[in-house]
């Protein structure tokens, strides 16, 4: 089945925010992860972000600067992001985080 994060328009626009937010975030890596980034998205999954920028919000705050930042260009596209600073990335691979790992390594760059 093809999904919103499976054909090429909606690709697309994951490139165009994946620039909106290093544009108008700072956000130094997009990474498209999960279901979507595999070819396995069905029609009820959310499109997982890993996006890293420097920032000083706290971190259950950035999810929601995130979907503000790119509100108008996301409106049909479930986006479920995850902001991490470049050092809580590498904190998080260096003690072994095997979910973060998994993202940085699998992941699709955007």
């Amino acid at each position: 089945m093809t999904t919103p994060a499976t054909t090429t328009a909606d690709r697309n626009r994951l490139k165009t925010i994946a620039d909106r937010l290093r544009r108008d975030y700072g956000a130094m890596r997009v990474i498209l992860f999960g279901s979507a980034a595999r070819g396995e998205a069905t029609e009820h999954s959310d499109i997982d972000l890993l996006i890293i920028a420097e920032t000083s919000e706290r971190f259950y705050e950035r999810s929601a600067s995130v979907l503000r930042t790119v509100r108008e260009l996301s409106y049909t596209l479930p986006l479920a992001p995850i902001v991490l600073t470049a050092k809580e990335l590498q904190s998080r691979l260096d003690r072994g985080d095997q979910f973060i790992a998994e993202v940085v390594g699998t992941g699709v760059d955007l």
